[in-house]
């Protein structure tokens, strides 16, 4: 069976089940064995550059061109693609009407997330779709223990007020979380982050599990009170959360808001850890887990670095 993905995501996933696939998008950089991979999409502006390929494009919108040659050449059975974000990657659509212009026997799946069970679900029906079920079956149980694992060990307690209230902070307190995949404007990430920071022991309270990503007004932040900032914007690796958060400390007035007066805002790498929704939203949780209960889980790793007052921190 001849795969191919179009999103990171599936990509990822799909390595995982022992389905590598035979071309990807130009944005797959897991795992390693895919840099070597033909690449079937890019950025409509770089066709500038190259008039000529204009005869290749099976599919286009105002962002991303998928190239029919290449996946003629590919000649897939199956291919993933995604309807989360047409602006984070190429969008199913553009995939059918590829496959319809091109005429190529091959099924398209739309591997899409609205929240945590979602992406959960992904994992077998990729799984299904490869043929590869029970290595599925098998990964799906693996990341299910692993989030039982980590629902067991935070407070199962109600979000408190917090100790400048004039009410003492519980042990068992779970600290509201705001996680930024944005920072001008501001923007607080949605879909199935509300549900990590919710197992991670934390409470969200500007997007709803489900909801997409939406532009938070400053005045909004300050009015949440996060104990626990986190700054992931989409494609950034940690560097660059890390600039953007400091930016972000610098450029608004926050010293009222918990997290900063606290020492709490972290930098988390956008790409490795919020943008993406395959199997490695575990990974996600268990950094998620560290920063909101450090007391609870071991450091974090070198893709969350603590940001103070603009200026970076040690790594915790």
């Amino acid at each position: 069976m001849t795969v191919v993905s179009l999103f990171p995501s599936a990509t990822e996933l799909a390595a995982a089940l022992g389905a590598t696939p035979a071309a990807v998008s130009h944005q797959c950089d897991r795992p390693a064995a895919v840099e070597d991979r033909p690449t079937l999409t890019g950025l409509v502006r770089d066709l500038d550059a190259d008039p000529a390929a204009i005869d290749r494009i099976a599919a286009h919108d105002g962002t991303y061109y998928l190239d029919g040659d290449r996946l003629a050449a590919a000649d897939p059975d199956v291919i993933l693609t995604q309807g989360v974000c047409a602006v984070c990657a190429l969008d199913a659509g553009l995939a059918h009407r590829a496959v319809e212009r091109l005429d190529l026997d091959a099924a398209v799946l739309d591997v899409h997330a609205d929240d945590l069970d979602d992406v959960l679900a992904n994992v077998e029906r990729v799984g299904e779709a490869v043929d590869r079920p029970a290595t599925a079956a098998d990964l799906r149980a693996d990341l299910d223990a692993r989030i039982d694992a980590v629902a067991e060990a935070v407070p199962a307690g109600d979000a408190v007020a917090s100790a400048d209230a004039g009410e003492a902070v519980s042990a068992d307190a779970r600290p509201r979380v705001a996680v930024l995949d944005w920072t001008d404007p501001l923007r607080h990430a949605g879909l199935w982050v509300p549900d990590l920071i919710r197992v991670a022991g934390g409470e969200p309270g500007l997007v709803a599990s489900g909801e997409r990503s939406r532009k938070v007004d400053p005045d909004e932040l300050r009015a949440f009170d996060p104990e626990v900032v986190v700054v992931g914007p989409c494609s950034a690796d940690v560097d660059e959360a890390e600039r953007a958060a400091a930016d972000l400390l610098a450029r608004e007035s926050l010293d009222d808001v918990a997290a900063v007066r606290d020492g709490r805002v972290y930098a988390m790498d956008g790409t490795a850890y919020l943008n993406r929704h395959s199997h490695r939203v575990v990974d996600t949780l268990e950094a998620l887990a560290a920063v909101v209960h450090p007391d609870r889980f071991e450091g974090t790793d070198e893709k969350v670095r603590r940001v103070d007052g603009g200026a970076a921190g040690p790594s915790t």
